[in-house]
């Protein structure tokens, strides 16, 4: 038999900040939860009535709220027991269940203490009132107080030995009895708050060390962590973000777990292609190993990305599907080698690889949602995103050499003596203006067709996604674009005056 580990011990510190991390969370969900749920009970007239009658003798000891906040420190000992992530992940759920369901019974369930006025004075006032504020009002059954200190006891006894079990037995039963002898909470309260920490426990512990939960628990922080670093680039992102939990609700977990893994991956591997996500090395050469490392299962060194896509392969149960990632990776790689090489494409060429890029892009989103549409469907709304993605990123892609405009477009624009490679220079010239306003005038046919095509669509599933786009791109095209281009307005106005 191996020997125990340490019970106390300096984690490493990647996994200090994992474990931080989870700590911090839970407390966020505390303070929402339990706060919210005494507000909202200050609002009812009044609550049950659960004392005992032998309570009237149980003595008021304002020193006893010195051991009351103690379990603060129990709680905080956690991060020098539980030294890996994959530790901490069973008691920060237990600890965010007990507060859920504690919120839930505190709202269903309020009660109202039958205790006198308590008055406190001397060298214990001020700890005393640091237990009382954080007790707040109401929220009494089950006493969650006592709820953490038992499960801290329960957790830690799994690692300790029989001395140390003592001692958390010995102080979660402190901290129990501090609840009464400074009068927060009743004997019911108490006996509640242990049988959900015991019951609660028992129920997550064994679920959340599963490698199945972790592994899930994992990509769910892989992919926070990437929506907020494509938020913080970009405030679509958040938008974007906030659309797949909500997408969360309606859905089974798997498919929405599925969509957030694939966005963040495919959105990532785009990221570092643009050059808005710095790696060593060429782009090229990095997305040349992860193509590797997720189609072979060979390390390459990826970090996340490859995690995210070894993910992603394994969830799609379409084989089609997972031939559309890797192709879809090889389609975006091409933008970088124009990027690399300086490349002007011809107008054909340029809408050939963006129909592409989003023929494989809309066919993985329909596809994880289950739907029976697929991009093939409605090809005017294909070629409506490409005109889309080039024109509300034109500004940045020519700052970084991606140029989305036509090579015949460009010599026109030099020929009038300015610098296609701008959009300044491009604007600056009749030829590059009126190639936008063509464009704006070709992205209201192909909106129109889009229309009708997903009206004789009516009815089969996929279409509620395919119109939540085609209203994206409408938006675009009517308000934001011309937002930052007036004269394309001014000659939407003309050609209505015209037709």
């Amino acid at each position: 038999m191996s020997p125990r580990p340490a019970l106390f011990g300096w984690p490493r510190w990647e996994e200090l900040a994992r474990t931080s991390a989870m700590a911090l969370g839970f407390a966020c969900l505390f303070v929402v939860v339990y706060g919210g749920a005494s507000w909202v009970t200050g609002l009812y007239p009044g609550g049950f009535r659960v004392d005992l009658p032998f309570e009237r003798h149980i003595p008021f000891i304002p020193a006893w709220a010195l051991v009351y906040v103690s379990m603060d420190v129990l709680l905080l000992l956690s991060l020098l027991v539980f030294r890996a992530w994959r530790d901490m992940v069973p008691f920060a759920l237990a600890l965010s269940l007990e507060t859920v369901v504690g919120a839930l019974c505190f709202l269903v369930l309020p009660v109202e203490v039958s205790w006198p006025p308590r008055i406190v004075e001397g060298p214990w006032a001020w700890v005393f009132q640091l237990a009382d504020t954080m007790n707040l009002e109401r929220n009494y059954l089950p006493s969650l107080h006592v709820a953490f200190a038992c499960t801290a006891a329960l957790a830690y006894a799994e690692r300790a030995g029989w001395l140390a079990r003592t001692f958390f037995s010995l102080w979660a039963l402190a901290i129990a009895a501090s609840t009464l002898l400074i009068h927060e909470h009743h004997v019911v309260d108490v006996v509640a708050g242990a049988a959900l920490a015991w019951g609660t426990w028992r129920l997550v512990a064994p679920w959340a060390r599963r490698e199945s939960v972790l592994q899930t628990l994992q990509l769910e922080a892989l992919c926070a962590r990437e929506l907020v670093r494509f938020t913080r680039r970009h405030v679509r992102y958040g938008l974007i973000a906030l659309g797949l939990y909500v997408y969360s609700a309606g859905r089974w977990w798997r498919q929405a777990h599925t969509a957030r893994v694939g966005f963040c991956f495919l959105q990532l591997v785009d990221d570092v292609l643009d050059g808005d996500r710095a790696v060593e090395g060429e782009p090229l050469d990095w997305v040349d190993r992860l193509l590797v490392e997720v189609e072979s299962g060979r390390h390459e060194d990826t970090g996340a990305a490859a995690t995210l896509g070894r993910a992603l392969l394994e969830r799609l149960e379409d084989a089609s599907a997972r031939a559309d990632v890797l192709t879809l990776m090889r389609t975006m790689r091409k933008d970088r080698e124009r990027v690399k090489d300086g490349q002007w494409w011809t107008e054909d060429a340029l809408r050939a690889q963006q129909r592409e890029t989003f023929r494989l892009s809309v066919d993985l989103m329909l596809s994880v949602a289950g739907a029976e549409l697929r991009a093939h469907d409605a090809p005017a709304l294909l070629d409506a995103f490409g005109w889309c993605s080039a024109m509300r990123d034109l500004r940045e892609d020519l700052a970084q050499g991606l140029y989305n405009v036509p090579s015949a477009v460009a010599e026109a624009v030099r020929a009038e003596g300015n610098a296609p490679s701008t959009l300044e220079g491009l604007l600056g010239a009749s030829a590059g203006r009126e190639w936008m306003t063509a464009e704006h005038a070709r992205a209201r046919a192909l909106l129109d067709a889009s229309g009708r095509q997903l009206a004789a669509l009516e009815g089969r599933s996929g279409l509620p996604l395919l119109r939540l786009f085609h209203r994206s791109i409408e938006s675009f095209w009517a308000r934001r674009l011309p937002r930052r281009h007036p004269f394309l307005r001014e000659a939407a106005a003309v050609r209505l005056q015209d037709a």
